[in-house]
């Protein structure tokens, strides 16, 4: 079987990345605003394109401040314009950080599940041969495989 994902992280490693999670959202949170999903598909997605009409927007905001009408709070959305463009830098590198995640754990745990159903169809073989113990792990790993009982849970 070919195996890409050879090293362990180190559970100090993984322990110290955990602890930058915390610090990183510790000093996000005075900013937070919690959105349901149903919130997020309403709003306006914010890609290159918006950034730079932000940009050349808020430059003519500036140059002729007696075009914004009364009732928009510039001020309002100099904070909004400013943070959107300071914190897409910050939000690039997190895109990088949980690509980086998302690749190790599939791939090591497509590595680890492919491994463990070559054990599981061994242990399946021994069984059929009445090796000692083989039929009680079979058994149990088996039940991974069970058909109908995730039906059941959804109908309860």
């Amino acid at each position: 079987m070919h195996n890409e994902h050879h090293t362990a992280i180190p559970a100090k490693v993984l322990s110290e990345i955990g602890d930058l999670f915390h610090q990183i959202l510790s000093k996000l949170e005075p900013y937070r605003t919690p959105l349901t999903t149903e919130e997020r598909r309403e709003m306006v997605i914010i890609g290159d394109k918006s950034l730079g009409f932000l940009g050349k927007g808020k430059e003519y905001i500036d140059l002729y401040p007696d075009l914004v009408p009364s009732w928009l709070n510039k001020e309002d959305f100099t904070v909004d314009a400013e943070d959107v463009q300071n914190i897409t830098s910050i939000k690039n590198l997190a895109d990088q950080v949980q690509e980086a995640l998302y690749n190790i754990q599939y791939l090591a745990g497509s590595e680890a599940y492919h491994w463990m159903l070559d054990y599981y169809h061994s242990v399946k073989q021994a069984a059929a041969r009445d090796i000692p113990n083989a039929k009680l792990v079979a058994e149990d790993l088996g039940k991974r495989f069970r058909r109908g009982r995730r039906q059941a849970k959804e109908g309860e």
